[in-house]
C-alpha cells in the first residue's frame, strides 16, 4: 500500500498562489449558486476552557476529481488544521493538505474580497475594517489585488492591536488610520469574533457592508436594522440562516427569510452579471431573464434592470462554504501532486 502523500505548507504556497485561490473560490461559488455542490452542514467543537473551537466542513463541486473534509482549528487567536482531498471517482484518500490553516485563511480572503469588490461601487477606494486579525489584514490586501485601495480605517477593542494593524496596513503602502468610529468608510468589512453587535456609527457611510465573522452559532456582528431594505448575498443561505448576521436580521423581524441572493448570482458573467463592480446608478448583478436551477431569481429583491438601485446599502454575509474548501484542495492537489511525481 502507498504511502498517503502528505503535502506541508512550503509546498502549498508554492501552489497556491493568489490566482489560484481566486479562480478555484469564485467557480466553486458560481456553482454553489446554481445548485451544482454537495455541502453538508458544518460541525463545530468550542473549548471555551482553552480559548479554542474547532470547525469541520466538507464539499464537492460536481465534476471536480476530488472532494474535500476540512478541519479549521483557532486556539488561543492562533490557526491550525488540515484538509484531506479524497478522489471522487474511486472515495480512495488522495493526499492530506498540513496547510496550518493557511488555505482556509486564503479561500476566506479570496472569498471576502470577491463579493465586496462586485458590490462596491468602482469609484470607491476607501475601507473600514473592523477586527484586528490576519483576516482583517487579508480582507483589505486581497481586495487591492482586485481593486485601488488607498485609505484604510481601523477599528478593534484593543487600542493597541489596531495601531499594530494600522503600522502593517501602511508597510503595504497604505494609508491607515484607527478611526474606523469616527470617519467611517462607504465600504466597510467586519472581519471579528463579536457575540453582539458592532458599533452602529461605524456603518453610517457604508454603502456596502460585508461581514466574515460570523462562522458559528452565537455570533453577532452587524446591527439587524443595516438590513432593512438592503441588497443582501450570503454565501450559502442555510447556514446564514442558521447563524449568520442575515438570520440574525431575520429572527429579529427586519427582513424575510428568503431576502438574500447568493454570493455566486453576483459573480457568473455568464449569465449577465457584471464583471467587476456595480455603478451605484445601474442595475445590480443577478438579474437574468429567470433563475437557473438552484439559483435565486434576483427579482425577489425588488428591483428590476430597466430602473436604479433602490436599495440604499449592498450586504454580503458570509459564514464559509466547504465547496470552496474543496475547490481549493482539489486544484493544490492537482498541481502539487503532477509536479512531484513528473518525471
Amino acid at each position: 500500500m502507498n504511502a498517503l502523500p502528505v503535502l506541508g505548507l512550503a509546498e502549498i504556497s508554492a501552489i497556491a498562489t493568489p490566482e489560484v485561490i481566486f479562480g478555484a473560490v469564485k467557480e466553486a461559488l458560481i456553482a454553489h449558486a446554481e445548485g451544482r455542490t454537495q455541502v453538508p452542514p458544518p460541525m463545530v467543537l468550542e473549548f471555551p476552557d482553552h480559548a479554542g473551537d474547532c470547525h469541520v466542513k466538507a464539499g464537492h463541486v460536481a465534476g471536480s476529481p476530488h472532494f474535500a473534509v476540512k478541519i479549521a482549528n483557532t486556539f488561543a487567536s492562533v490557526n491550525n488544521g488540515l484538509i484531506l482531498a479524497i478522489d471522487a471517482t474511486t472515495g480512495a484518500p488522495a493526499a492530506v493538505l498540513a496547510d496550518e490553516g493557511k488555505l482556509t485563511a486564503w479561500r476566506t480572503a479570496a472569498a471576502g474580497a470577491l463579493i465586496t469588490h462586485a458590490l462596491t461601487p468602482p469609484h470607491i477606494d476607501e475601507v473600514a475594517v473592523l477586527g484586528t486579525g490576519e483576516q482583517a489584514f487579508l480582507q483589505v490586501t486581497w481586495l487591492r489585488k482586485l481593486r485601488p485601495i488607498n485609505r484604510v480605517h481601523v477599528w478593534g477593542r484593543r487600542p493597541e492591536a489596531a495601531d499594530c494593524l494600522c503600522q502593517a496596513f501602511e508597510d503595504e503602502g497604505l494609508t491607515a488610520h484607527p478611526d474606523a468610529l469616527e470617519a467611517g468608510a462607504p465600504c466597510v468589512i467586519t472581519t471579528t469574533a463579536a457575540r453582539s453587535p458592532l458599533p452602529l456609527e461605524a456603518f453610517r457611510n457604508a454603502v456596502h457592508v460585508t461581514g466574515m465573522g460570523t462562522d458559528m452559532p452565537g455570533k453577532h456582528e452587524l446591527p439587524t436594522e443595516l438590513f432593512a431594505d438592503a441588497l443582501i448575498a450570503t454565501d450559502d443561505h442555510a447556514q446564514c440562516l442558521h447563524h449568520g448576521d442575515f438570520g440574525n436580521a431575520v429572527r429579529a423581524g427586519v427582513i424575510a427569510s428568503d431576502a438574500d441572493l447568493p454570493v455566486g448570482a453576483f459573480l457568473d458573467t455568464a449569465a449577465g452579471v457584471l464583471p467587476g463592480p456595480v455603478q451605484s446608478d445601474g442595475p445590480r448583478p443577478g438579474q437574468s431573464d429567470g433563475p437557473r436551477p438552484g439559483q435565486s431569481d434576483g427579482r425577489r429583491a425588488g428591483f428590476r434592470g430597466d430602473t436604479p438601485n433602490p436599495h440604499p446599502r449592498s450586504i454580503a454575509d458570509l459564514t464559509g462554504v466547504g465547496a470552496t474548501d474543496a475547490a481549493v484542495a482539489s486544484a493544490v492537489v492537482s498541481s502539487g501532486l503532477g509536479n512531484r511525481f513528473r518525471p
